[in-house]
């Protein structure tokens, strides 16, 4: 056997610029990022949406899920991989909502949501549905007014991020997370998206 280490790990690849860098500019001072219900020792991939309440200094990620399979019936609904949704959370398009009951992360193109009741109504391809307060997905449970300025571990302990408060020539189709169109309202004359 040959001597020597070999190590089994795979370089975090990043994908080209998601927004010109020259126009992003940050908030003022750390903010403590609310991990509950993220996965320790994962990752957050920079530019995610992220509600930050100014006067405490938190940063709660916006957990939006995109989907990759237009649903019409039934509790199975495709999503794109590594989002942020939980078992427990409600899922609503502002008309309608459901309940996560269970995460199928098996397969590799796509996540399954499979939702305790049915959505209620047909979802297209590409849609963007946001975590809502309760099952009748009316309302949005945090909509951004920031992003995530770098990739960031989340630990057991407190986690410290920089956000970022301007961005223009946002390129949707390049972010890890999508922005709901509630968030891209919020953002309006902050962020600017090319679509």
């Amino acid at each position: 056997m040959a001597s020597g280490f070999k190590y089994d790990l795979e370089p975090v690849v990043e994908t080209e610029e998601r927004y010109d860098v020259q126009t992003g500019i940050r908030r003022r001072g750390p903010f403590k990022l609310v991990t509950a219900n993220l996965v320790e020792g994962s990752f957050l991939p920079s530019f995610v949406p992220i509600y930050a309440d100014l006067k405490n200094k938190f940063a709660y990620p916006v957990r939006n899920v995109k989907v990759i399979e237009a649903y019409t019936s039934g509790t199975a609904i495709k999503v794109a991989k590594n989002s942020l949704a939980y078992s427990g959370m409600f899922i609503g398009n502002g008309s309608k909502g459901a309940k996560v009951a269970a995460i199928d992360k098996s397969n590799k193109a796509y996540d399954v949501l499979t939702t305790e009741a049915a959505f209620g109504e047909a979802v297209v391809k590409g849609a963007v549905l946001f975590e809502a307060v309760a099952v009748d997905g009316l309302k949005q449970k945090y909509t951004a007014n920031s992003a995530l300025y770098e990739r960031k571990k989340v630990e057991n302990d407190i986690v410290l991020v920089a956000l970022l408060r301007t961005a223009a020539e946002i390129e949707p189709d390049k972010l890890a997370m999508p922005f709901s169109e509630k968030d891209k309202e919020s953002l309006k004359g902050w962020f600017e998206f090319n679509e």
